[in-house]
């Protein structure tokens, strides 16, 4: 059976990653986004407005796919509105194919924030959250847009039929022509600038950052869990933690 995927957010840095292992494994592979067009051979480029389902309606009007793979969000000012905004965009994508009956598998990359909250909370003096932290944990008493994207998911999957995972990375690293949001581009572009400046090269964050034990995952591996989980039936209905293993402190 062919294996037709529609990654929601080609651009970024998870579902360009992941547009490249589906397209070597001979899947066909459609990238939506909103404005850009992403250079990669054999990817089909999709522009849509996630928030408009009359322009989603349009662009997958004669897209049928198998499997879809959200790797996208919108930054609001405000947690509430992060709910509203990235809640909408899953809920308009699930709705739309929902007719069509063509949707098998629908994966989510969320984050360590599932585990910590948002930002604004898990930066509060005093916020000690359970770790290491496993997949079974409960949710925190927080509000939490990647909540609300699981929760879009899981009643899709009530309503159509198709199964379904959950990847939570942590600080993703990985190369994607024109997306700022990757740590590794980040530092080399600061690194550059204080060389060029001949200024100190020094911690940009907290002290609890620099001190505190962190890791990092690479795009590619996401990339090839994205792929097994979408077609192994043992790893249907699961949410999986991943990193890269090995763990450090910046200082």
């Amino acid at each position: 059976m062919e294996n037709i995927a529609l990654i929601v957010g080609a651009s970024g840095i998870s579902g360009n990653n992941l547009a490249k292992e589906l397209i070597e494994n001979n899947w066909t592979t459609y990238g939506i986004t909103r404005n850009s067009e992403v250079e990669l051979k054999g990817l089909k480029n999709i522009k849509a407005d996630l928030l408009d389902t009359e322009s989603l309606e349009k662009a997958l009007k004669d897209i049928n796919p198998t499997h879809v793979f959200f790797t996208a969000w919108m930054k609001k000012d405000t947690e509430a509105e992060n709910i509203e905004v990235n809640g909408r965009m899953v809920r308009n994508i699930l709705e739309v194919l929902s007719p069509k009956k063509s949707v098998r598998h629908v994966a989510l990359v969320t984050g360590l924030k599932h585990y910590l909250g948002p930002f604004e909370n898990y930066v509060k003096a005093g916020f000690t959250p359970e770790t290491p932290v496993r997949t079974e944990h409960p949710r925190l008493a927080l509000n939490n847009f990647y909540y609300a994207q699981e929760d879009e998911i899981f009643d899709a999957a009530k309503r159509d039929g198709f199964t379904w995972s959950i990847h939570r990375a942590h600080t993703m690293i990985g190369h994607a022509v024109g997306n700022l949001m990757n740590m590794g581009t980040t530092l080399a572009v600061y690194a550059t600038i204080c060389k060029e400046n001949g200024t100190p090269f020094t911690w940009p964050g907290s002290e609890a950052q620099w001190n505190g034990i962190s890791d990092v995952i690479d795009a590619h591996i996401l990339a090839k869990q994205f792929l097994w989980a979408a077609t192994t039936p043992e790893a249907a209905n699961e949410a999986f933690n991943i990193v890269n293993g090995d763990i450090f402190r910046w200082s």
